[in-house]
């Protein structure tokens, strides 16, 4: 930028003044080579991507195809998930854990750490982050998995444009969340680079509030790593908790349900999103944006998706349709929408079933006033009290010192 030109030329001139005459050329030299590193930083910084609730590129463009399919590396699982069963503002992630550990045993994968409860303390989260990293090959992929609390914190050291750091909000000896027991981006993004090879593709999957840009893929200390990040919603809004697990969770399990349907056994991170992205909207319809974040070294088309499963695999929505006749993700999707009694036994407000229904956002077919209608009568019954609550509370909790 300009004025980072301007500051570069003054800190020239300052530094230039003060060395001696014979020492000026070494002096050129070296700062000539922080030039050349600024530069390429920048770079980096501009070629990070993000995409928020729109498909993105889906082929199969990678050079390095995942282990399944090419018989080279493996896969390393680490899943953290908090119910914060001892706070006011409990949540249902453990369902969320375990339905990914079942997703991982199906794609026969054997490296898996699963952190619940009281076990997601921040110390514990960079011990498990620093002893699977170490097991991490170059041609291995490090898949992270975080479903919980996510907050919003002052940013201290100025690398965020909105002046805030987002922040998983692990939990302290006593099971409350405060200010020193969650992990800010940049930290994570620290622990992650300090712990694996720079040739390790890496994926965080992340389920949790203020979570578009949690692993900061910005920051040119990702180097040239491909990383990927997928959230279940952006920095600024709360992601949805059905009751019996979270919205993008679930959606990413029918994506991957509907593949296996498709009899596709190799597919990109791109398809995969995509793929969430259309359950997401086909079932839940929710207001939070999925949002995919790459560093400037790979793209969603040129990342492998790693977690394919080598035997029959059913998502749970799959499984919980199942009774009334469903046979695959897509019809499982049918029968729920059009079956409010089974969506309030996956744990969605009735409120907001009946919400859904009349306001015309399940068929596509929306009249504004009957969308303000049916906004304000699932107001008036309440059917937005918990999540309000919860994020009223998260809030408090959560207050910068």
């Amino acid at each position: 930028s300009c004025y980072g030109s301007i500051g570069l030329i003054r800190s020239f001139c300052a530094r230039f003044a003060k060395v001696g005459r014979a020492r000026k050329m070494d002096f050129l030299k070296g700062f000539a080579g922080e030039v050349l590193k600024q530069a390429v930083q920048q770079q980096q910084m501009q070629n990070a991507t993000q995409s928020t609730n729109v498909r993105v590129e889906a082929e199969s463009n990678y050079e390095r195809a995942a282990p399944r399919a090419s018989g080279c590396g493996e896969t390393h699982v680490l899943i953290m998930a908090n119910d914060y069963k001892r706070t006011s503002s409990p949540l249902t992630c453990s369902m969320d854990g375990r339905n990914m550990e079942t997703l991982v045993r199906a794609c026969g994968v054997t490296d898996c750490i699963a952190m619940y409860d009281d076990q997601c303390q921040k110390h514990i989260a960079h011990q498990a982050i620093a002893d699977i990293g170490r097991r991490c090959a170059p041609d291995d992929y490090l898949v992270i998995y975080y479903s919980g609390h996510g907050t919003s914190m002052r940013d201290h050291d100025g690398d965020e444009a909105d002046g805030k750091d987002e922040a998983y909000c692990f939990v302290d000896e006593d099971g409350q969340v405060t200010g020193d027991s969650c992990m800010r981006d940049d930290e994570f993004a620290d622990a992650v680079i300090q712990a694996t090879n720079e040739q390790v593709r890496i994926l965080v999957l992340s389920d949790c509030c203020h979570s578009g840009t949690i692993a900061d893929l910005d920051k040119p200390s990702w180097g040239a790593r491909e990383v990927i990040s997928i959230s279940g919603c952006l920095d600024s809004q709360t992601s949805g908790d059905m009751g019996r697990g979270g919205i993008y969770t679930h959606s990413m399990l029918l994506a991957i349900d509907h593949l296996q349907d498709a009899a596709t056994e190799d597919y990109s991170v791109g398809m995969l999103y995509n793929g969430t992205l259309d359950y997401d909207q086909r079932v839940f319809n929710s207001a939070q944006d999925i949002t995919i974040q790459t560093t400037s070294s790979v793209t969603p088309d040129r990342m492998a998706w790693p977690l394919v499963p080598v035997e029959e695999y059913k998502a749970p929505l799959t499984q919980a349709a199942a009774a009334s006749g469903a046979t695959n993700a897509d019809e499982a999707v049918h029968h729920a929408m059009g079956n409010p009694d089974l969506l309030t036994q996956l744990g969605i407000n009735p409120g907001i079933v009946q919400f859904i229904s009349a306001s015309g956002l399940a068929s596509g077919k929306i009249d504004p006033k009957q969308l303000l209608k049916a906004g304000y009568e699932a107001y008036k019954s309440g059917a937005f009290d918990d999540m309000r609550k919860q994020a009223n509370e998260m809030r408090k909790s959560c207050k910068q010192q």
